[in-house]
């Protein structure tokens, strides 16, 4: 049987609070983000298709996962 030892937390830090921003903003900062990317497509035998936004070094490696590019 070992013997339990109790050791003191340290307590959490408090959650900052986040601006809101508008889903305008947020298109904005996407569009940004993914500027430059390719979109690749995957779909799944029940017809959901997954998107991915990958950097064009890396599209070969993505189509050897089963996805294709738009």
């Amino acid at each position: 049987m070992s013997t339990s030892v109790k050791r003191s937390r340290s307590p959490k830090s408090a959650e900052r609070a986040v601006p809101v921003i508008s889903y305008a903003e947020q298109l904005v900062a996407s569009h940004t983000r993914e500027e430059g990317k390719t979109i690749m497509y995957k779909q799944d035998a029940w017809g959901h298709i997954e998107t991915r936004f990958v950097r064009s070094q890396n599209v070969k490696a993505w189509e050897e996962k089963g996805f294709f590019v738009r």
